[in-house]
């Protein structure tokens, strides 16, 4: 069972005090960066609605802990993406609505719906979720989880009460780092870097070798210039993560470099800087669809033109 995380506090505290006014609204939108912790939250949050126990919720021994527990309690519904989709469909809204329009199937227990992340709303999905937000009968809480500033419909953000879920300070992050994770300081920090304010993203990418792989990647483009690798060659070393991944890294060097060229006025290096980068996007929209592209080939593609690139550099 998830622990609010010690950044979510003062949000917590804001959430308890409508519970115990009576307060609480039927629709909140939970705004917080990916891997900050706060599908954590929205589940610290479904266990004390949940628990039976008057006081120390969640308790985790009543039947409402242990059905939730469980991952089936009847009245728990969590909307995502399915797999190899990008976007709640309307279908998975109609199925919310059956079950918004049901009783609860455990007395006294308020019907709560999960949805992550708000921003896969497609545009009829949207639109149809309106008619259960607006007045849903009974007891029901709606959580919608989401990145500040994303683009949800003004209809949609009308009916639900914002809570801010802050990220983590960099002490804070490195301190729940060091009792999560046995990796060196160093590692943990790099790591940090990737995901600032969101440790918990920050943990996933370690135990994922995300660090140590960005260095290693980093370290042999140096070695595309001088032909001691080919682009083949380290497009199958690079293939150990998405490919995605891969681009990231090199759009951040290209980022780089660009701004170096700027300060030391080398225009002829920046123009050939700004064409790879344009030769980028195509292929990220590429990874980015639902049609099954070839990793591997996208990462031959773009190591060719950036070790192209590097030899026009150097002239050679």
């Amino acid at each position: 069972m998830s622990t609010v995380l010690p950044w979510h506090e003062d949000a917590w505290h804001q959430i308890q005090s409508q519970i115990r006014g009576g307060r609480l609204p039927h629709a909140i939108l939970l705004q917080g960066l990916p891997g900050s912790g706060r599908r954590q939250f929205a589940d610290a949050l479904c266990a004390h609605l949940l628990c039976e126990s008057e006081a120390d919720k969640p308790c985790g021994r009543c039947r409402q802990c242990m059905l939730y527990n469980s991952g089936n309690h009847p009245d728990v519904l969590v909307l995502e993406p399915e797999e190899k989709s990008k976007s709640i469909k309307i279908d998975q809204i109609r199925r919310l609505s059956l079950f918004v329009a049901q009783t609860s199937n455990q007395s006294n227990v308020t019907k709560l719906i999960v949805i992550r992340p708000a921003e896969a709303l497609g545009p009829a999905a949207a639109n149809s979720l309106l008619k259960s937000l607006e007045e849903p009968p009974g007891r029901t809480l709606f959580m919608l989880i989401a990145e500040p500033g994303t683009a949800l419909l003004p209809t949609i953000r009308s009916r639900c009460q914002p809570v801010a879920l802050a990220g983590a300070g960099t002490e804070q992050a490195m301190a729940w780092l060091q009792l999560h994770s046995s990796a060196a300081v160093d590692d943990l920090a790099a790591a940090l870097q990737l995901a600032p304010g969101s440790p918990v993203a920050a943990l996933a990418l370690l135990e994922e070798g995300l660090p140590a792989w960005r260095a290693g990647i980093e370290e042999r483009l140096s070695e595309l210039a001088s032909g001691r690798l080919s682009p083949v060659e380290l497009a199958k070393l690079a293939s150990t993560q998405p490919a995605l991944r891969a681009i990231h890294l090199i759009e951040e060097i290209s980022a780089r470099d660009s701004r170096a060229f700027i300060q030391s006025h080398h225009m002829q290096d920046l123009r050939r800087e700004l064409l790879f980068q344009h030769k980028l996007l195509p292929v990220k929209q590429q990874l980015n669809s639902t049609a099954n592209p070839n990793e591997l080939m996208a990462l031959e593609y773009l190591l060719i033109e950036y070790a192209g690139l590097l030899k026009a550099r150097t002239g050679t």
